[in-house]
């Protein structure tokens, strides 16, 4: 699976989304063909409309992502998916007419916009449908042969069956010669250790995953070797499972995974790149909501006595406490969400004065959520290689957070803390970026986490999931 700035992107994502691309960039100066239709206006020289097919291309991508379409674990019915793209072009091509209007390297013509939105809707459309087609044929899936039956073997074999369309599981190779033909943990057994040249052979296998828990004398590596030159892939099961879910596992996990495995880099161009960025979206989203800050500041003393602000002392980089700044969403001394509690929940305004905390540099626009210090202990004695999230600022947002639902139970925290040892591994400023589109997706369709549910998230006691 290719890599763009240390990010496992699907190669299908990636023909999709460069398709999609070459079909507006190209619709552009279908576009510019007007003149010889006989429907004339100014219209800029063809050579000058590279920066606007550019400009165009990449909003759409950029609001195909905010729409959700280039999530390959969803499936959309053509009338969903019809309705998707729609918004998605449209949203596109109307910040580009906006952008055309006060800069003429953007200007196209309102009918060579039209009919270039014409030429690239249709196409688009049909590209998803085939798209969709192609991948749901069990033909075109890479299969999987794990070499192991273990906990690890059927961690890979749940992802597969469970969401994965890219991939088909065929089976297991076992140690025991006695346990062929059966199923172990969710996963079939079609021979042993000796047999994996046969069987790589017979099944034909796009890939081997090395699942074994113990490997001292058992590795069949003469055998996984020969595989090798067949031309089949290889690979340590905890490598295959980042790529498949965007996840580090923790369970079973071998330390010296985490020793010989790349990334856990943080240059300092990124760091540097990352804190520009911050210092720039908080400024200047603190400076354009400013009368929004003071209006919902009114809403919430009218609505309940009690301060605007909410502080707490949470957990930062390198373990250093501080406190995090949000609007009042409940009463005071009481767990009982108001009014205006509600609405700022749902539209994720109580969090907007954390952007003083980014301004300050207790925390960045994105990083693992930071955690109540009161809650640390426990998570710290129950949970493997918890300490190693405090390695970064943490964020507003982040991988785990537009992954996983709001909660602080230890079996929640699990779940998110991989997602965060991902985003830790391959931290860039690209996949900031795509977290953020992430999180304009989550608030914009209102998808999946507490703050759109009516399930209170208590701002004084430790049992509840309020550290969100």
């Amino acid at each position: 699976m290719p890599r763009i700035f240390r990010h496992y992107v699907p190669p299908s994502l990636l023909l999709l989304a460069g398709a999609e691309g070459v079909i507006v960039f190209g619709s552009v100066y279908v576009g510019l063909a007007l003149p010889l239709l006989g429907m004339t206006e100014i219209l800029p020289a063809r050579g000058q409309a590279a920066p606007m097919a550019l400009t165009l291309s990449l909003l759409v991508l950029v609001m195909g992502h905010i729409a959700g379409l280039y999530d390959l674990r969803q499936r959309y019915g053509q009338r969903e998916l019809s309705l998707r793209l729609a918004v998605a072009f449209l949203g596109a091509y109307l910040v580009t007419a906006v952008l055309g209007y006060f800069a003429t390297v953007w200007f196209l013509g309102r009918k060579a916009y039209l009919l270039s939105f014409l030429v690239a809707f249709p196409l688009a459309l049909v590209l998803r449908l085939q798209h969709d087609r192609f991948t749901a044929d069990s033909r075109h899936r890479r299969r999987v042969l794990l070499l192991g039956s273990g906990r690890g073997s059927q961690t890979i074999g749940e992802t597969i069956n469970g969401s994965h369309h890219a991939y088909e599981l065929i089976g297991c190779v076992d140690g025991h010669p006695d346990r062929i033909g059966e199923d172990v943990n969710g996963v079939k057994i079609l021979g042993s250790v000796d047999d994996l040249a046969w069987l790589a052979k017979i099944a034909r296998p796009d890939i081997i995953v090395v699942a074994m828990q113990d490997r001292r004398g058992t590795l069949p590596l003469s055998e996984i070797i020969e595989c090798k030159f067949q031309g089949i892939e290889v690979e340590d099961w905890p490598n295959f499972y980042e790529k498949l879910t965007g996840k580090i596992p923790i369970n079973d996990l071998r330390p010296s995974w985490l020793v010989f495995s790349d990334g856990f880099r943080k240059s300092r161009l990124t760091l540097l790149a990352k804190r520009a960025m911050d210092l720039l979206v908080s400024s200047a989203g603190l400076l354009v909501t400013l009368p929004v800050i003071g209006l919902i500041a009114v809403l919430i003393k009218r609505d309940s006595p009690g301060p605007v602000f909410f502080r707490q002392e949470r957990l930062g980089q390198h373990g250093r406490i501080f406190s995090v700044v949000k609007f009042r969403s409940m009463e005071v001394g009481r767990p009982v969400v108001t009014r205006v509690g509600r609405f700022l929940r749902r539209t994720r305004l109580d969090e907007l004065p954390q952007l003083f905390n980014v301004l300050r540099g207790e925390m960045s626009l994105v990083g693992p959520r930071p955690e109540w210090v009161a809650l640390v202990p426990e998570f710290r004695e129950q949970v493997p290689f918890y300490v190693r999230r405090l390695a970064v600022k943490p964020g507003i947002t982040g991988w785990a957070q537009v992954h996983n639902p709001y909660g602080a139970s230890v079996d929640n925290t699990l779940e998110k803390l991989q997602y965060d040892l991902y985003y830790i591994k391959n931290m860039s400023i690209f996949l900031d970026l795509l977290i953020l589109l992430h999180t304009i997706q989550i608030v914009l369709f209102t998808r999946g986490s507490d703050p759109w549910t009516s399930r209170p998230r208590r701002e004084s006691t430790p049992s509840a999931s309020f550290a969100e």
